[in-house]
């Protein structure tokens, strides 16, 4: 199974900006990814054509199976 975790921010121009962070520990906290967008917001490091990153949108682990039907 593959796990990405994505995380959703919103920006200055009233939209979102989403972040995707492939095989990501399955046990993070709430409180871990609150702390760790919060950094992510206050480095300003990416230069985004919607707008500075603003507030938490949200964050959720997405699993993909994939099961092959022909090798």
């Amino acid at each position: 199974m593959r796990r990405v975790l994505e995380l959703t921010f919103k920006t200055s121009t009233e939209k979102t900006f989403t972040l995707q962070i492939q095989n990501p520990k399955a046990d993070l906290t709430k409180e871990f990814v609150e702390q760790a967008m919060n950094k992510i917001m206050k480095l300003n490091l990416l230069n985004l054509s919607k707008g500075e990153l603003v507030s938490i949108h949200s964050a959720q682990y997405i699993e993909r199976n994939t099961r092959p039907l022909i090798k």
